[in-house]
């Protein structure tokens, strides 16, 4: 996967998906495990996907960072909509000149011997069995 630009990500607490091998300067790496369903497992990947591992489970890897206030607006790119997500704070990162949703997606993972886990720097997560993690929608 190739990207372009310049500069650097403004300080704050948010996570961004990782693409590549490295995290950008300024950012924690780490990765969320999902054990998926064993039975009717129907996992697919297609187009552009974050650095991770996809097969009969999934494994993500994060970029993250907690250098700045959520409660500060930071500046980013308000050309096009994007999502960043929640790291530590309560509230997603505010950024000049964006709305911001918050949405919350639950996965069905495993029922049995589940094998969920988190590694590193990761976005917010809840659920042990099934995993949810909060993402920001930036309109």
């Amino acid at each position: 996967t190739s990207y372009s630009g310049s500069g650097s990500w403004p300080r704050g607490n948010y996570c961004i998906m990782r693409y590549g091998s490295y995290c950008p300067s300024g950012f924690s790496s780490g990765s969320i495990y999902w054990d998926d369903e064993d039975s009717y497992n129907m996992n697919g990947k297609g187009g552009y996907v974050p650095s991770g591992t996809y097969g009969s489970n999934t494994r993500i890897n994060y970029c993250c960072r907690s250098d700045g206030s959520a409660y500060s607006y930071i500046s980013l790119p308000t050309t096009d909509p994007f999502y960043l997500m929640r790291y530590t704070s309560s509230i997603c990162q505010r950024v000049s000149g964006m709305s911001v949703r918050e949405e919350i997606i639950t996965t069905d993972d495993e029922d049995t011997s589940n094998n969920n886990s988190v590694s590193g720097s990761h976005p917010k997560v809840t659920g042990t069995r099934n995993h949810s993690l909060y993402y920001c929608y930036y309109s």
